[in-house]
């Protein structure tokens, strides 16, 4: 029998979750580890997965205020909610819990809160010996990340620790280690600016999923010159042949691609990023040291991100039809340089490697859940 497995999941409920989990994958096989990335939600029933996945993606995408409504009224402690989830948890986790005790894991490491429940009752009734590690991928930390029976949970500094102590969680039991990101974020050479006769170059990205304001922003570039626009409109077909088209109708010097696995390259390249401040998307400008402009932010953990942001001065945000208007302004002034130190400063590239060292540190003690 070979060593047992590192266990990572992740939720596709948004590209962040499985952009964080592919860090940690990275990381842990540079050491030599054996890991094994799991979809939480394909261990479950389909019309649970499916209505989990569209209901998240419609509320933060096409009705922020609705979603952010919820957000807000949700983070608190909720008996109720609680017990829902518990309810359900047998009926929903029983797969996932088949699996995870075939797989005999050496640690069990989710990067969404979803299967927290079912996890932390296998540690509680002593049917998982591996420790549960919980990586927080917002820079604000919602209620439903607690769940009895989780060791760890590592998370960015500021405002998510702070909050996952007023859910209980604080001392040993959280770990600042950062959002985990591809290494090649941190790699990327430090910020220069536009040489002389040469465009500001700009990354406008979506997501994974393709549901930040793409076309409103590129409304908003057409009348700033000097311009090179590098657009990633992610799994969304549609979305890459209207912005091909009103591209090429308004002379815009930019090219657009779908969904792309050279995000670091095409970071690395940019001056300047526009996106909406998705915890991952916003990790991997500050790990690169580069400028994120937020577009399209949604009420609750978005709108957290954009905060840490605007405070750290690594980033600003923005209407996303003022955007060609603020890049023209942040340029003029000159206060891009300065943005992209400030990120570089905040960045946490080796965020993988310290979660897995966290790990390690945990498994002498493997009953640890047991006392949560």
């Amino acid at each position: 029998m070979g060593r047992p497995p590192l266990l990572v999941f992740y939720v596709s409920a948004g590209g962040g979750h499985r952009a964080a989990a592919l860090a940690l994958q990275e990381a842990a096989r540079a050491r030599g580890l054996d890991v094994e990335l799991v979809d939480a939600l394909s261990l479950g029933p389909k019309w649970y997965a499916k209505a989990y996945v569209e209901t998240h993606l419609l509320g933060s995408g096409y009705a922020p205020a609705l979603y952010g409504g919820a957000f807000a009224l949700s983070n608190r402690p909720d008996p109720v909610r609680d017990q829902l989830r518990s309810a359900l948890d047998p009926s929903l986790g029983k797969e996932l819990r088949d699996f995870v005790l075939a797989r005999n894991p050496s640690a069990v490491v989710c990067t969404h809160f979803n299967p927290l429940v079912a996890l932390g009752r296998m540690r509680l009734e002593g049917a998982l010996g591996a420790p549960v590690v919980a990586v927080v991928t917002d820079y604000v930390a919602h209620a439903v990340w607690s769940a009895p029976g989780v060791d760890l949970y590592c998370a960015p500094p500021g405002r998510a620790p702070r909050d996952l102590a007023r859910h209980g969680l604080h001392g040993a039991r959280v770990a600042e280690t950062g959002i985990p990101v591809r290494p090649a974020f941190g790699r990327a050479a430090p910020f220069a600016g536009p040489g002389p006769g040469e465009p500001l170059s700009v990354l406008l990205t979506s997501g994974g999923f393709g549901v930040g304001p793409v076309r409103d922003v590129l409304r908003g570039l057409r009348r700033v010159p000097d311009l090179a626009v590098d657009v990633v409109c992610g799994n969304r077909p549609n979305l890459v042949r209207r912005a091909r088209r009103y591209a090429a109708r308004r002379g815009l010097n930019a090219v657009v691609d779908g969904f792309v696995d050279d995000m670091p390259a095409r970071l690395q390249r940019a001056h300047v990023v526009v996106g909406k401040p998705g915890g991952l998307t916003m990790s991997e400008c500050l790990a690169a040291g580069r400028p994120l402009v937020a577009v399209g932010t949604c009420p609750g953990q978005e709108a957290g991100n954009e905060e840490a942001l605007v405070e750290w001065g690594a980033g600003v945000g923005c209407d996303a039809r003022d955007v060609g208007a603020e890049l023209a302004r942040l340029r003029a002034e000159g206060l891009l340089a300065p943005m992209a130190a400030r990120a570089r400063a905040r960045g946490r590239p080796n965020a993988a490697g310290d979660i897995l060292e966290a790990i390690d540190a945990l498994r002498p003690s493997r009953a640890a859940g047991r006392a949560a």
